[in-house]
């Protein structure tokens, strides 16, 4: 609402109640005074009688004699009128009878006499003064219709010119309070052609008539009747009056310098402090129509005048607001606080301070803003729901809501708003915001409406790409995902908002996943990693995971380990594990053991080999021990290796995890699964072959006696071929420790005779250890000893690239082999 101050300064001026005394006929009496001892008329005498009794109680000071002195008055003169009706005093008589009666309080006898006098006698002194009278009555109880015709009348008859002036004066007063403001203008101008000099209301017309004029859209016209008030010899309150007028008139017409003389007039005239306070407002609002805010705070600043009621209310509310509009909302606020006190609840004034102080505290991010909106709702929300500053309280509320991030109640406070009743500027944000927020608040149907509402209204604007992020998740939350990816594809399609047109690639490809489609969903990750503006090192381990992922169901393994690789090097806190298990997947599906193996020992260090399949691991197990990597397959034996429930663990696995372990070095915990694997086999040939192991465990942790009962327990097997030479073998290496080098050399005959020459390991190695125990022995211990020796040494020819491992001083338990030992070689694992 404009604060309208030309309002206040073109109503009527504040009107005068009009006297009894302003009437009084000149002279009183129309008969001259005779002494009735001279000239005896009775009539004359009760008249003149009458006359004395009422000039008497009037200057009568004692309240109860006056009124006595008005009765006896009255008394006389209605016998007067009774009896001499026809007098010549007759019209002066009426006219003091009514006066009696105003004199005594009865106002309708009184009013009674002057309308007979009108009627009775209809022109002259006394007939223009009831005329007056009636008509001052009516004005002063604003019965202006009543009073005009009165005022009219007065002027018609009137024998004075200054009654004739007064008249037409005060008629067109009357018609102008009416709105009626054509009649007024012509009453006005009479009295400015009024023939006679010393018109005492010319000023006045001049005035009222520019006022009229101004009124009616003739700026110029009442520029130069209220100049000519103002330059005239008038009455100063008067003159400024006028000039606050003229001032206002001339700055509507742009004459700027003029329309400031006039108020610098005001301002700076003695005699003209009545009108000071509309001069200052009206300098504040010719300069608060040209955006000059700092000159109208100035003018504020420098004067301590205050108006009263809606003046000061205008004053204050044109500083407020010229101070916000200079970005000074502290006190801006404090002014728009004092208006309201000012103002009632309901006035619009009032309405429109509040809406302001709002304002003014949103902009300095006042606390507690939303209750105060609350507070301005529930005074005002019912009287203007449909009120723009209404709507727009509301979204203070939500944007103040919004920042301290309570979402359902934004989102709720969005909701309330009417949109088309917020200025144009504000209503994209509104769409944008509201979507937003009922998105993160869980109303999915809500986002879609409002994101909608906001691509299809705004096109152009600089937030569509993330409306359309917010309504494509809103409907992959209704259960819509064919609508999203249009969406996010839509995105993608734009050249704007590269981090934008990432996340549609990212999120298009997971609905693809969740739907089941594979291949796009490889493909919207391959277009990221590809056509991705600057994407995050996270996005782009996140992308090429589930690319790999996507390529291993698709069973492209070696296609999958590049992306496989490229996750986990880029985030390997989150995708390390993930990415680990794929690889693994896909080199045991490529048949390359070593890597696999690799890859299965990061899976152990890192706590996630046991969510592997257990047929990988088992493969990759075989792998290393027939490789002879024999630590690393005891690592991998140990996955599937359940101790707590060793029957739940095959007794293969068991077997191999001992070999392993034995192989390692590991001779007591190759010794566990040893006998965890003798409990539950039932075949003899690998039952011996387990019994071979327990023994060679047994006598590398020193337990030789328990290594003869179980080599004898394996011997009485009758094993063939390697596990038969092993034991023998065994057997001789135990008699060997033990000195008895000929119960040695025939346990080593067997091996050293028999065995295939093709086994270039085990072959050399019994017929080293043969040899070795034919040097230590004396000829006087065996006969034929040197022909033996020699026959073995003639074998061993066969073998000329055999080196013997050399042997420790002394073999820890964690011995850490790679390769075995054992005169007899290791048997090779069978998938």
């Amino acid at each position: 609402m404009k604060i309208s101050v030309a309002l206040c300064l073109f109503a009527a001026s504040a009107l005068p109640v009009l006297a009894q005394e302003d009437v009084q006929p000149t002279p009183p009496p129309k008969a001259v005074p005779v002494d009735p001892k001279l000239q005896p008329d009775a009539g004359r005498d009760w008249y003149q009688h009458g006359k004395n009794l009422y000039d008497a109680a009037k200057l009568n000071p004692d309240i109860d004699a006056r009124l006595v002195g008005y009765a006896n008055a009255i008394d006389v003169f209605t016998r007067y009128l009774n009896e001499y009706g026809g007098n010549e005093n007759a019209d002066a008589a009426w006219w003091y009878l009514g006066q009696s009666y105003y004199g005594s309080g009865r106002i309708e006898d009184a009013k009674r006499c002057f309308h007979n006098l009108l009627n009775r006698f209809g022109k002259g002194l006394y007939a223009s003064a009831a005329a007056y009278t009636l008509a001052a009555d009516h004005f002063n109880n604003r019965q202006y219709a009543l009073a005009a015709p009165l005022f009219e009348k007065q002027a018609q008859i009137a024998t004075k010119p200054e009654d004739r002036q007064r008249g037409n004066y005060y008629a067109g007063v009357c018609y102008d309070l009416q709105g009626r403001g054509d009649n007024a203008a012509d009453f006005f101008q009479k009295v400015l052609t009024d023939p006679e000099p010393g018109n005492a209301f010319r000023t006045k017309a001049q005035f009222s008539l520019g006022r009229i004029l101004a009124r009616g859209n003739k700026p110029e016209e009442a520029l130069k009747l209220l100049d000519q008030v103002v330059t005239s010899q008038s009455a100063q309150d008067v003159r400024g009056e006028a000039a606050v007028l003229a001032g206002v008139i001339a700055a509507k017409l742009g004459k700027t310098e003029d329309s400031d003389r006039y108020f610098m007039l005001v301002l700076n005239t003695p005699g003209m402090e009545a009108s000071r306070v509309d001069a200052q407002l009206s300098l504040m609002k010719a300069r608060y129509d040209r955006k000059r805010y700092k000159e109208v705070v100035d003018l504020f600043r420098q004067s301590d005048m205050k108006a009263t009621g809606d003046k000061e209310a205008d004053r204050l509310m044109m500083a407020a607001k010229s101070y916000m509009n200079l970005g000074s909302s502290v006190e801006a606020l404090e002014l728009f606080r004092q208006v309201e006190r000012m103002a009632l609840p309901d006035d619009t004034l009032a309405f429109e301070a509040s809406y302001f102080r709002l304002v003014c505290f949103f902009k300095i991010q006042g606390g507690h803003l939303p209750e105060q909106v609350d507070a301005f709702l529930e005074i005002y929300k019912k009287s203007h729901s449909k009120d723009p500053r209404i709507h727009t309280a509301l979204l203070m509320k939500a944007e103040a809501l919004l920042s301290d991030k309570k979402t359902v109640e934004a989102a709720k406070a969005y909701s309330e708003i009417d949109v088309s009743l917020i200025d144009e500027s504000n209503r994209a944000i509104v769409f944008y915001n509201r979507a937003y927020c009922q998105s993160e608040s869980g109303d999915a149907q809500g986002a879609i409406r409002s994101a909608s509402a906001f691509i299809e209204g705004y096109p152009g604007d600089e937030k569509v790409p993330r409306a359309l992020i917010i309504r494509a998740k809103a409907l992959t939350d209704s259960g819509e995902p064919a609508k999203a990816i249009v969406d996010y594809d839509r995105l993608i399609a734009r050249k704007d908002e590269p981090a934008l047109r990432a996340d549609a690639w990212m999120l298009s490809a997971e609905l693809s996943k969740q739907q089941g489609n594979i291949d796009d969903m490889m493909a919207r990750y391959r277009g990221f990693l590809e056509k991705a503006d600057k994407p995050t090192e996270e996005q782009k381990a996140k992308a090429n995971y589930w690319v790999a992922w996507g390529l291993v169901k698709k069973e492209k393994p070696q296609d999958a380990l590049a992306f496989a690789e490229a996750a986990r090097k880029l985030d390997a806190k989150r995708y390390g594990k993930n990415a680990g298990q794929l690889l693994c997947i896909c080199l045991g599906a490529l048949r390359q053991p070593e890597r696999l193996g690799e890859e299965l020992d990061l899976a152990i260090r890192d706590g996630y080999a046991s969510d592997l399949p257990e047929q990988l691991t088992l493969w990759a197990a075989f792998q290393a021990y027939n490789a002879g990597r024999f630590q690393q397959a005891a690592r991998f034996y140990a996955l599937t290796a359940d101790e707590e429930d060793p029957k739940s663990t095959m007794k293969d696995n068991w077997r191999f995890y001992g070999k392993s372990l034995l192989e390692a070095g590991e001779p007591k915990k190759a010794l566990v699964a040893i006998n965890y694997a003798l409990e539950e086999e039932d075949s003899q040939a690998l039952r011996a072959d387990g019994l071979f192991d327990r023994g060679r465990a047994q006598h590398e942790i020193g337990d030789d006696a328990a290594a003869m009962k179980t080599i004898d327990e394996g011997l009485a097997l009758h094993p063939q071929g390697r596990v038969g030479f092993g034991l023998n073998i065994l057997l001789g290496d135990i008699y060997i420790k033990k000195g008895d080098r000929a119960s040695a050399l025939a346990a080593y005959a067997a091996p050293a005779e028999n065995m295939d020459p093709s086994d270039r390991v085990g072959k050399p190695a019994v017929l080293h250890k043969i040899i070795k125990a034919l040097e230590d022995t004396k000829d006087s211990e065996m006969s034929g000893r040197q022909e033996t020796l020699e026959r073995y040494r003639k074998m061993m020819e066969q073998f000329p690239d055999w080196k013997p491992e050399p042997e420790p001083e002394h073999k820890p338990e964690n011995g850490k082999k790679d390769k075995a030992e054992s005169g007899a070689k290791p048997e090779a694992a069978k998938k």
